[in-house]
């Protein structure tokens, strides 16, 4: 949480200059919405995984999005494979662009673009396996993330974000009877709301590369994880 914290502190002390071309001759806020990116996955308490994502622009403001990720869960100490899917609709709007349409109603809100306000909503698929377990799940969810996005669409951008779904959870079932002396222990995989906060840094070095690091926490785990990768901008 440290980490997360300090990231979001030092990425909003970077200035952002209202230019409109910048180093790569974009406007400032002409964010990358088509793109292929991958990324390793550490956390401080399970396996490390990778994750591939891709967005695709759509017309007006919205955009398609994909994402796998595999990684592991920490249990009796052994490790319990998962992988996620999630495809969502997203759509992104200037703050300044939203009060504008308060504005034309009566009330008269002047605001710049400082940043965007953007939702997605879709579905989530999980797998667990674990053969010590005997674990051979999976299930569909509904996937719900928005956030903010800011910063220079020519240089470094950042992504406040808060992702909720439903998530696979490894437990002991202490609700069965058993009468026995040796009993044999239960295990199940429990289906809970998950909530990520996190927060992303985008480095655009060239008009079709990018870099991220990004840092979140898990409520469901009650871990943190952090994230490194590459983008190629479409």
């Amino acid at each position: 949480m440290k980490f997360l914290s300090f990231l979001f502190v030092f990425f909003l002390a970077i200035p952002i200059f209202s230019e409109e071309k910048g180093r790569l001759d974009r406007e400032e806020f002409d964010f990358r919405y088509t793109y292929l990116g991958i990324s390793y996955i550490g956390a401080n308490n399970a396996d490390s995984g990778l994750a591939i994502n891709t967005s695709f622009k759509l017309p007006g403001p919205l955009y398609l999005k994909f994402e796998r990720r595999g990684d592991g869960i920490d249990f009796e100490r052994e490790t319990v494979d998962k992988t996620t899917d999630s495809f969502r609709v997203g759509a992104h709007a200037g703050i300044g662009d939203i009060l504008s349409n308060i504005s034309a109603r009566g009330v008269n809100l002047e605001v710049k673009n400082s940043f965007e306000l953007y939702g997605e909503l879709g579905v989530k698929s999980w797998s667990v396996e674990n053969d010590d377990f005997n674990f051979d799940e999976n299930a569909y969810e509904a996937h719900f993330v928005s956030g903010i996005h800011f910063g220079d669409s020519n240089d470094w951008e950042g992504r406040i974000f808060l992702d909720v779904a439903s998530e696979a959870e490894p437990i002991i079932n202490d609700d069965i009877v058993c009468l026995e002396l040796d009993c044999p222990t239960i295990y199940e995989i429990s289906d809970d709301q998950n909530r990520r906060f996190g927060f992303e840094a985008i480095y655009n070095r060239g008009k079709y590369t990018a870099f991220t690091i990004g840092a979140s926490t898990n409520s469901l785990y009650d871990s943190t994880t952090f994230e490194i990768g590459f983008r190629i901008n479409l």
